[in-house]
C-alpha cells in the first residue's frame, strides 16, 4: 500500500510528520508540563477510539464512497487540530499574520488538506491498524506508534510505520501530526509554503490555497 493509500485510509493523521519539523517550528509561549503515564494513556486511547471509528466507517457496507469520505472528514475535522497544524506550517510567517489573516488562512488550509486526501478513502481494502506503544515528547506532546496491517504478496504483514503527534489544548488531546514511514507530509507542506510566502506573501498563498480548493469543488 502507497503512501498516498494510507494516508486516505488515515488521513483523519494526515500522516504529516514533523518530528524533526517541531524543532525548527516557533515554541508556544509556555511549554505545558511533560505527560503523565496516565496523560499518555489517554492519548492512545484518542486514537484507539479514531482507528476503530475510521475502520468502522470504511468498512460499512451500506455507505456509499461519498458517505465514507463525508463521514471520515468529520472525524478529521472533529480530531486534529488545524490551527497548530497551520502555526507550525507557516513558522516565522504565522506571527506576521493578523488575526483575520490567520483564520482565512486556517479555513483555506483545512479544506485543502480535506480535498487533497478525502478522496484516497475510495482505496481502503482490507488494512487494519495496530498500537504499537506510545512515548512522551520533550515539550508535553504525546506520539502514539501505530502498525498499518494489510494483504501482501497473499500474506497479511506489516505495510506502513504511522505515528500520530498529539498535544492537549483545552484538556484534550488533539492530533497535531503524522508521520508515516518516517516522511513528514507537514514538512513538505511547509517547505512548500514558506517559499511562496518568502515570494509573494500571504496574498499569494490565499490566492494558491482558494484557487486549488475551487478547483477540487469543481
Amino acid at each position: 500500500m502507497g503512501q498516498a493509500r494510507v494516508h486516505g485510509v488515515f488521513w483523519i493523521a494526515l500522516a504529516l510528520a514533523m518530528s524533526g519539523f517541531l524543532g525548527g517550528a516557533a515554541a508556544p509561549p509556555a511549554l505545558p508540563p511533560p505527560p503523565s503515564a496516565a496523560s499518555q494513556a489517554a492519548a492512545r486511547a484518542v486514537i484507539d477510539t479514531l482507528s476503530r471509528e475510521v475502520l468502522g466507517i470504511l468498512r460499512d457496507a451500506t455507505l456509499e464512497r461519498p458517505q465514507k469520505r463525508q463521514k471520515v472528514t468529520n472525524l478529521a475535522y472533529g480530531s486534529l487540530d488545524f490551527e497548530t497544524l497551520s502555526r507550525l506550517t507557516l513558522g516565522q510567517y504565522w506571527r506576521g499574520l493578523t488575526p483575520a489573516q490567520q483564520a482565512d488562512f486556517v479555513q483555506e488550509y483545512k479544506k485543502h488538506l480535506a480535498t487533497t486526501y478525502g478522496h484516497t478513502t475510495d482505496e481502503y481494502t482490507d488494512e487494519d491498524i495496530a498500537i504499537a506503544g506510545e512515548r512522551q515528547e520533550t515539550n508535553g506532546d504525546a506520539t502514539v506508534l501505530t502498525r498499518i496491517i494489510g494483504t501482501k504478496d497473499g500474506t497479511r504483514q506489516e505495510i506502513a510505520k504511522v505515528e500520530y503527534r498529539l498535544r492537549q489544548k483545552e484538556g484534550a488531546w488533539k492530533v497535531i501530526d503524522v508521520t508515516i514511514d518516517g516522511v513528514s507530509l507537514m514538512a513538505n507542506f511547509r517547505a512548500q509554503f514558506q517559499e511562496i510566502m518568502a515570494n509573494g506573501g500571504i496574498d499569494r498563498m490565499m490566492k494558491l490555497l482558494r484557487d486549488k480548493n475551487a478547483a477540487a469543488d469543481k
